[in-house]
């Protein structure tokens, strides 16, 4: 195993030649993509500042892979991430204000970096995922969830509130069903997650490859380049970024589009009546 860099607590991320990881997270380079395994799995993947660091450095390196088109993030275990481990919130009135904020600052910058990540991203869950680790779920493009795998925003049955986590899941829930969830707290089970749009599929543990499997090679026809700016766009218009008023912006995105090298290998192509060239992606 190659280890190219250190993180603030010692421990290593790899050059992402091929299998490895930090001291809280795994790397698996599988063709075209890249799993992430979670590896706290004695507290259920609870998340604390080290593994947040870890994470974020291997989403860094991973944003500028033009070879990967998609990244599967996991957790070790028999759960997923079971939100912020309390042990990093339980000293928080020996911090300044200021301090508590760079501190929690760290998981907000985590959720926005793998939101904005390039490559589609695929959260595999199960077990529980509660608060953060929703965070991290809803951050990703899809979710598939184990039969098994229990739901919470646990955060205001601890007096606290899911700030950080909030603009994601508002991505996939109704208003109305964040009051539901979110206020009450309540624990809440796959089905009914698939049911309100936090989760895509549901899988039964001895499926998981395949329904993986399934999912990427849905992608097979598309332009990997074109994938990664379709994302982009569409983030800037969830996000507000572009609106229905900006059509020079909007305009200017598809003639670039259009001359760009998928694009007249896409038209060629279908003129031409042939397959475009740009290069299938490879199941798992």
């Amino acid at each position: 195993m190659k280890f190219s860099r250190h993180t603030n607590n010692g421990s290593f991320l790899p050059s992402f030649g091929g299998v490895g990881g930090g001291y809280y997270i795994e790397i698996q380079m599988e063709g075209p993509v890249a799993r992430i395994n979670l590896n706290r799995p004695e507290r259920h993947n609870a998340l604390i500042l080290e593994l947040i660091e870890e994470l974020s450095l291997a989403l860094d390196e991973l944003a500028t892979r033009d070879d990967i088109h998609f990244v599967v993030l996991s957790g070790n275990g028999r759960s997923f991430c079971a939100g912020a481990d309390l042990n990093w919130f339980y000293s928080s009135e020996e911090h300044s204000i200021e301090q508590s904020i760079e501190q929690y600052k760290h998981l907000a910058d985590l959720l926005l970096r793998l939101f904005r990540l390039p490559q589609i991203t695929i959260a595999t869950v199960r077990g529980n995922v509660f608060g953060g680790g929703i965070g991290l779920m809803a951050a990703c493009d899809f979710v598939l969830a184990e039969a098994n795998t229990r739901f919470m925003f646990s955060e205001v049955k601890l007096g606290l509130l899911p700030a950080t986590i909030l603009p994601f899941v508002a991505n996939r829930l109704s208003v109305q069903n964040l009051r539901k969830w979110v206020l009450t707290g309540n624990l809440f089970v796959v089905n009914e997650a698939h049911r309100i749009g936090l989760v895509d599929e549901i899988y039964n543990e001895e499926d998981l490859e395949s329904e993986l499997s399934t999912l990427i090679a849905s992608f097979e026809a598309a332009s990997p380049s074109a994938m990664k700016k379709a994302k982009q766009l569409i983030n800037d218009v969830v996000s507000g970024s572009i609106d229905v008023a900006d059509t020079t912006a909007t305009s200017t995105i598809l003639a670039k589009a259009l001359l760009s090298p998928d694009g007249q290998e896409g038209i060629h192509a279908f003129f031409e009546k042939r397959k475009p060239e740009w290069g299938k992606l490879k199941p798992l």
